[in-house]
């Protein structure tokens, strides 16, 4: 609080007129961090896994919750296969990320995944992410990784610096209590193989809530080189 004695009136009216100023300054950066957040979308590049393979995860998620384990489970309607993760990406630099997405994918034809085993990074005894897995890594999902990679990095966007490891993460470790019980649970029962073909990339954006993240595709590009199915960017 200002004690008028002290300052005098003129004074006061001075100290006023500088605590206004400085509360505008305030909310115009405040503002302009708003409207910077609000032109950046949290993107990333992946393919999409079958509805039952979605549902198997489902069942796994299920068996794995008497654990008692604290974790943050992916929605089942949400796992994907990971290419790129690209993190907040400027509205007017989505389109050259399409068009990089396009190129890659333009040269690889449809190929056969196989979904298979299971297990934790970093370590069953000191787990942070649970995982499905792949039975192997073919040879086009290799191709089609570098040439995204080679591709966004002529659009100016950084490679990634740690080796492609293709998974499905089915949740993230919250607390170490349990997890290492849950990571040898997961491990132990496993994931039969099943297999999907994959025709098509998704450059995919993402909106993180308090119930979830919500994911919207911003494109569709088919394999083989036919054109991106660009979805309506004005929803954004």
């Amino acid at each position: 609080m200002i004690c008028k004695e002290r300052f005098g009136p003129h004074r006061l009216n001075l100290i006023d007129g500088i605590i206004f100023h400085t509360i505008c300054i305030m909310s115009e950066s405040s503002q302009k961090r708003d409207r910077k957040n609000t032109d950046a979308l949290r993107t990333f590049i992946c393919i999409e896994i079958t509805e039952a393979i979605k549902g198997r995860i489902a069942d796994l998620q299920d068996s794995l919750r008497s654990a008692g384990a604290q974790v943050s489970w992916v929605k089942a309607a949400n796992i994907h296969l990971t290419l790129k993760f690209l993190g907040d990406v400027q509205l007017s630099r989505i389109e050259s990320i399409l068009r990089a997405a396009e190129r890659a994918a333009a040269s690889i034809s449809p190929f056969e995944i196989e979904v298979s085993g299971a297990g934790c990074f970093p370590s069953p005894r000191n787990p942070r992410v649970l995982w499905v897995g792949l039975a192997n890594v073919p040879e086009e999902l290799k191709r089609l990784h570098a040439g995204l990679e080679a591709e966004l990095a002529r659009e100016g966007f950084p490679r990634e610096q740690k080796n492609f490891s293709p998974h499905l993460t089915i949740c993230r470790i919250r607390s170490p209590r349990n997890a290492s019980r849950v990571a040898e649970d997961l491990i132990a029962r496993g994931f039969e193989a099943e297999s999907f073909q994959a025709r098509e990339i998704i450059v995919m954006r993402s909106d993180l809530k308090p119930a979830g993240a919500i994911y919207t595709p911003q494109a569709v590009i088919k394999l083989g080189g036919i054109a991106a199915d660009k979805k309506d960017m004005e929803n954004r």
